[in-house]
């Protein structure tokens, strides 16, 4: 098979963008999700993330036409899942809750190291956004497919319900996992009930091992 050479970035005059410019580029998408931390994307103007990011608006214009690209362009490098991920949900959960809660502990603080831009995707999303729509569905697609995967291996082995759709399954369980990462380690759901990230992401886990885990 061929290999697929990687097409050069062009801005948005055409040009192939150079190593000078990457890092602008790079500079601008950073600026921005620094500023998104503590506001609304719509609250942002290309003026402000220009002057952060000490250049001019002109040049935010050679690589992005809009706030809304730059996030879109920092969505590229925040993956929802990795190699790791990918190989603990394929792996026997042998071990039960323990196997689980890798998944959902390796899950949650990868989701939580770009927990800022995901929070400005998702709402966008949730507005009707279809840029944003497509962003969300495509960074889900490889967990997406690989727990349907696993839940067809269990219904096959006749320990997952066979009416369960698989990829609606599999979405309903990222829906979950997507919601407790959302939380956040640093906040706590009902402090005076005596609740803990720690503990959610336990019970995370009890609830996919019940359904994804192998039998002992």
């Amino acid at each position: 098979m061929p290999t697929r050479t990687k097409q050069p970035r062009l801005n948005q005059i055409g040009q192939k963008i150079g190593a000078k410019g990457e890092r602008t580029r790079q500079r601008l998408i950073e600026i921005t999700v620094e500023l998104l931390e503590t506001r609304g994307m719509r609250d942002l103007t290309v003026a402000e993330i220009a002057r952060v990011a000490e250049t001019s608006p002109a040049t935010f214009y050679v690589y992005f036409d809009s706030v809304q690209a730059v996030v879109l362009g920092a969505l590229e490098r925040a993956p929802h899942s990795n190699d790791e991920l990918v190989r603990l949900i394929e792996a026997p959960w042998t071990k039960g809750d323990e196997d689980a809660l890798a998944f959902v502990t390796l899950y949650t603080d990868l989701w939580n190291r770009h927990r800022t831009i995901f929070r400005v995707r998702n709402m966008a999303a949730e507005e009707g956004d279809q840029r944003f729509l497509d962003a969300r569905g495509r960074a889900s697609l490889p967990m997406l497919r690989a727990i349907s995967d696993r839940v067809k291996a269990g219904q096959a082995a006749g320990r997952i319900n066979a009416s369960l759709h698989p990829a609606s399954t599999a979405g309903v369980i990222l829906a979950m996992l997507e919601r407790l990462s959302s939380v956040g380690p640093s906040r706590e759901a009902q402090p005076h009930f005596g609740i803990t990230y720690d503990h959610m992401r336990r019970a995370a886990a009890h609830m996919l091992a019940q359904m994804l885990g192998e039998p002992v």
